[in-house]
């Protein structure tokens, strides 16, 4: 695949950085003329009601003198201030593009009637006090316009027509509305024509693009220019001299001259490497010679450690076997006279008198600490096995309620001589699981052997079997409320022959076996053995059986 070149990608990125800028200025010079043309209209708006409403002032002042006559007489002329306000707003209107009207619900004249504009405006006035003024641009007699309206407040100049009672002919011979002071009386209502202001948008938007355009074109011509005459041009003779060395021609020199100052680094770094391969090269037969006796020496002292760890690695082959071997032997010709034992020691235990009471509990002792001696030995034997290679594993529905069964059966007249209170619960939806019932029923009972022997007088061990709703895994959870253990030992004593070391657990007997052999039996079944501990708070194992164990 070709490469792109340095310069098409300079290229690129300058065009993408300014048609991005360019874009960016067109909406933020757009955006802001139309700010400013707002801005304008709104204020001339304001300036047309500030207008209307001296003219409002004037004819309100004036009322005394137009209605006065010569004799010192009052006599209404009917030229007030509404009429006069509505008058000059038509005057002005007339003939151009421009609109200045009163407005208001329920108008005396039906002329005076608010369009949608002037409805949302008074709704606005008259749902909050705060609100004087009212604008957007929008549709009027189906051109675009800018509209605003001014809230008109009730002064008491205003009450003399309009004011309470309600129903009471003015004046003018209208009926009055019932204003109070401060309320809204209706709205000025001022429309202003866009075209002149859309075109000088238009027209300062297109002069601030050309500007852009040239002074950012200006500016990438020039920085284009620097940047071929100082990089591009020493980074191509660079590429010439790099074609030279490798047609073979290493006796090559770049002048730096006309080069940044980073690419004349650059070059010299280059210059350097080109002269040390050169030298390299001359030298390179030699170098070559003396690798190859060095790769030759190193062979033959790699032929010598091999043949070292062969012989090794067949020495400790036969030592693991011995030991296996061994290990097997004593463990075949202690279980057979232990057994007799622990089967003598229940005979004698059993035929005790009942006035023997301490003959008796001599018999139990050697009961218990032979039963304790024999799983040891079978702990050592499965050890040994597991070493040799040689577990064999069923793979085989099993019913976890048996095994829990058979488990109880075992480990309730330990419980019973310990004086723990060992329980078992299984659930109802726990399904048939695939794996080895004896390694299985072993390892609970390993569990429940530890959990009977840690927890103190009074104690309860609790083995639960249920069904996780979350992944469909099945748990097997080994409880008790004993001495607990130490976070930091939580790995630890899955280790083969590890046991806390304190003062408070090393009363316990155990060969340090059973826990490892747990996780070992675990792992060939493809399960899972975790523990959540602590000291003085008792210790949870838990056996997770996967989802793809589980019978259909």
């Amino acid at each position: 695949m070709q490469k792109i070149s340095l310069k098409t990608i300079y290229l690129v990125a300058l065009s993408a950085v300014f048609a991005v800028s360019f874009l960016m200025f067109v909406l933020f010079d757009l955006q802001s003329q139309q700010r400013q043309t707002e801005a304008a209209m709104l204020e001339e708006a304001r300036t047309f009601a500030r207008e209307m409403d001296a003219v409002w002032q004037f004819m309100d002042n004036s009322q005394t003198v137009i209605n006065t006559t010569s004799d010192g007489v009052y006599e209404f002329k009917g030229l007030h201030c509404s009429r006069v306000g509505k008058s000059v707003g038509a005057l002005f209107s007339k003939g151009s593009d421009y609109t200045i009207r009163y407005t208001n619900f329920n108008p005396r004249n039906s002329q005076d009637e608010p369009d949608a504009f002037e409805a949302q405006a008074l709704e606005a006035f008259n749902a909050n006090a705060a609100v004087t003024e009212y604008y957007e641009v929008t549709d009027f007699q189906g051109v675009e316009r800018f509209r605003y309206a001014q809230a008109l407040e009730v002064d008491k100049s205003c009450l003399e027509c309009h004011g309470e009672p309600a129903g009471e002919v003015d004046i003018t011979g209208k009926v009055k509305e019932g204003w109070t002071l401060d309320s809204v009386g209706g709205a000025i209502s001022i429309v202003i024509p866009l075209d002149q202001q859309q075109q000088a948008v238009r027209d300062n938007v297109v002069r601030d693009v050309v500007y852009f355009l040239f002074i950012t074109l200006l500016i990438g011509a020039v920085v284009y220019a620097v940047t071929t005459f100082f990089v591009f041009r020493p980074l191509n003779r660079m590429k010439l001299a790099f074609t030279e060395m490798g047609e073979g021609k290493l006796a090559v020199s770049l002048d730096d001259a006309h080069a940044a100052r980073e690419v004349s680094r650059l070059i010299e770094r280059f210059n350097s490497m080109a002269a040390e391969l050169h030298a390299t090269y001359d030298h390179l037969e030699d170098q070559v010679e003396s690798r190859t006796d060095e790769l030759r020496r190193a062979n033959v002292a790699l032929e010598q450690q091999r043949d070292a760890l062969e012989r090794l690695n067949e020495k400790l082959a036969e030592e693991t076997q011995f030991k296996s071997d061994l290990l097997s032997m004593v463990n075949h010709e202690l279980r057979t006279p232990l057994t007799s034992i622990i089967t003598f020691a229940q005979i004698s235990r059993e035929a005790c008198p009942p006035d023997r009471e301490s003959e008796r509990h001599s018999w139990e002792e050697i009961e218990k600490n032979s039963q304790i001696l024999l799983t040891m030995i079978n702990d050592m034997l499965d050890i040994a096995r597991s070493d040799a290679g040689s577990v064999h594993v069923a793979c085989e529905p099993m019913d976890l309620g048996d095994i829990v069964s058979s488990v109880r059966g075992t480990m309730t007249p330990l419980a019973r001589k310990y004086c723990v209170a060992f329980r078992t619960r299984v659930a109802s939806d726990v399904p048939l699981v695939n794996g080895d019932f004896e390694k299985t029923q072993r390892m609970l009972e390993n569990l429940a052997s530890n959990a009977i022997k840690f927890t103190p007088d009074g104690g309860t061990v609790e083995l639960r079997v249920d069904l996780d709703a979350g992944n469909g895994s099945v748990r097997l959870c080994m409880a008790d409320d004993g001495i607990g253990i130490a976070p930091e030992d939580h790995e630890r004593i899955f280790e083969r022959f590890f046991q806390v070391d304190s003062t408070s657990t090393r009363k316990y007997n155990g060969s340090g076996l059973g826990l490892a052999l747990v996780r070992e039996y675990a792992a060939v079944q493809g399960f899972a053995v975790s523990v959540e501990s602590a000291l003085g708070r008792g210790s949870t194992f838990t056996i997770t059986i996967p989802p793809d164990a589980i019978v259909g």
